[in-house]
This record gives structure tokens, C-alpha cells and sequence, in this order.
């Protein structure tokens, strides 16, 4: 099945790059990465739990710098430029994901998801339904690959 599938995105008209390595995903040379549930599950959990830690690592540095210099911890991340890297990581800033493969437009939201999180997801199916994603999967699912792009 993952053969036949590789092959099917290959010939779609799609900018399709093929199969990553595992230490491509934080690197995000793909928009896109399309696995089994089972695996996608794993490596999701495992960047979210490498996230956690890196911003509770911030939180206590922030903590002893501000307690050391009497500077905020907040002000601090700001002005060493890790106040976006601590956003970026952080599921609460995203909401949820497209599920792909269905028709319809499904926002999957982290079980442990509280109000930021599902504002932002709720947020993330009006963008994508007043773009129109389903629309415009499926005509690009049934147009002839070019591969003169």
C-alpha cells in the first residue's frame, strides 16, 4: 500500500518530494508528510513532548534569570527573540490539524485541548472552509499530472 501510494502522488500534480527522514520533519522541508496512523501518532506525541520540554527548559531559565536580574521571564524571551520559538512550539497556537482523506472539512483537535486550543482549531475550519480546501483537493486530485513545472 505504500508503494502504490507513493506512486499514485508521484504522477499527481502535486509538488510531491517523496519519502523523508525522521530528523526532516522539525527541519520542515515538507508542508505535507503522509503516513499510517499508527507511526503519524508517534512521531506527532514525540514532537509534542519534545516541545513541552524545551518550553518548560525556557520557563526555568526564564525563572532563575529573572529572579537573578530582575527582569521578566516574558521580557527576557522577548528580547533574546524566543518569545515566536516558544508560540511555534506551543499546540495551543495551532488548535488542530486538516484531516486529509475525507470528505469534509475535519479539524482534529489534542485530547488534552482546553479553550485556547479549540478557539484555535474552531478558527483554523473557518479558514479552511472559506477557502474552500475541499473544493480545491479534489480538483487537484483529478487533474493530469504535469510534470513540466
Amino acid at each position: 500500500m505504500v508503494q502504490e501510494s507513493h506512486q499514485l502522488l508521484k504522477k499527481a500534480n502535486l509538488n510531491f518530494i517523496g519519502n523523508i527522514e525522521g530528523q526532516d520533519i522539525p527541519r520542515r522541508i515538507a508542508d505535507v508528510i503522509v503516513t499510517d496512523g499508527f507511526t503519524g501518532n508517534i512521531v506527532l506525541k514525540t514532537l509534542e513532548g519534545l516541545g513541552d520540554t524545551i518550553q518548560n527548559l525556557l520557563r526555568h531559565v526564564g525563572h532563575a534569570v529573572t529572579s537573578t536580574y530582575h527582569v521578566q521571564g516574558r521580557l527576557l524571551l522577548h528580547l533574546v527573540g524566543l518569545g515566536s520559538v516558544v508560540r511555534n512550539m506551543d499546540y495551543r497556537e495551532y488548535g488542530g490539524a486538516c484531516l486529509l482523506g475525507v470528505k469534509g472539512n475535519i479539524i482534529i483537535a489534542h485530547g488534552r485541548s482546553q479553550a485556547k486550543a479549540i478557539k484555535n482549531a474552531i478558527g483554523l475550519a473557518k479558514l479552511t472552509a472559506e477557502c474552500g480546501i475541499i473544493p480545491i483537493i479534489e480538483e487537484e486530485s483529478h487533474e493530469p499530472a504535469n510534470h513540466n513545472r
